[in-house]
């Protein structure tokens, strides 16, 4: 079951410095999904079909949500760094999504194919948003989801140029809004315990 929670105003507010994640209790209306803190899910593949109804994905651990008619039709629309707030024609047909999550070097990190992007908004009802798993660990401090075209490789804090994209975090959860598919890396989001002369570290102990 998918509740909407939440009141406040957010619209597209440009900056030059990044905005620092809050509560959970701060964010707009989002849709109220649960995520899993199941370590068998840590890593895996899924595969799943986005209608134009729209509807909530569970990935392993974390979970998207489409509003209806949010994804832009790939055959006619722009995609890349200055295109996310473009005007788009919305898509009318069903579309498959294939979606990898890992847990590797004490961050989560999901990655989404094919490249896609989501018709522009400041009414945060009409947002797609993204949801992933801290592991469970309730005393985490605050923490970002950001953006990452590779699973492993560089990070970017969107929420530099568009305020709306900052994170909120509760225990165990943390969401936000985005604007395109590849993917999205929530850093430390795992405790990596080193062990001296273990031979089965994780390769984050050594620097691998």
């Amino acid at each position: 079951m998918i509740v909407v929670v939440g009141c406040q105003d957010n619209s597209v507010s440009p900056t030059q410095s990044a905005v620092a994640p809050v509560a959970m209790s701060l964010a707009p209306q989002h849709p109220n999904l649960q995520v899993n803190h199941l370590p068998n899910l840590n890593n895996g593949t899924v595969d799943f079909t986005v209608t134009p109804s729209g509807g909530a994905f569970v990935i392993g651990n974390n979970a998207v949500f489409f509003p209806a008619n949010a994804i832009c039709d790939p055959a006619t629309s722009s995609y890349g760094v200055g295109a996310w707030n473009a005007p788009c024609t919305p898509l009318r047909t069903s579309i498959q999504i294939h979606a990898v999550t890992r847990v590797q070097n004490g961050a989560t990190w999901v990655d989404f194919s094919p490249a896609l992007r989501f018709v522009p908004s400041e009414d945060p009802s009409r947002w797609v948003w993204i949801y992933m798993s801290t592991l469970g660990n309730a005393n985490r401090p605050l923490g970002s989801i950001l953006y990452a075209p590779v699973i492993g490789g560089p990070a970017y804090d969107e929420t530099k140029t568009d305020a709306t994209l900052r994170t909120y975090s509760a225990p165990g959860v943390r969401l936000r809004r985005i604007e395109h598919f590849s993917g999205y890396v929530a850093p430390g989001t795992r405790d990596v315990w080193c062990d001296d002369g273990a031979i089965n570290n994780p390769p984050e102990c050594t620097g691998g």
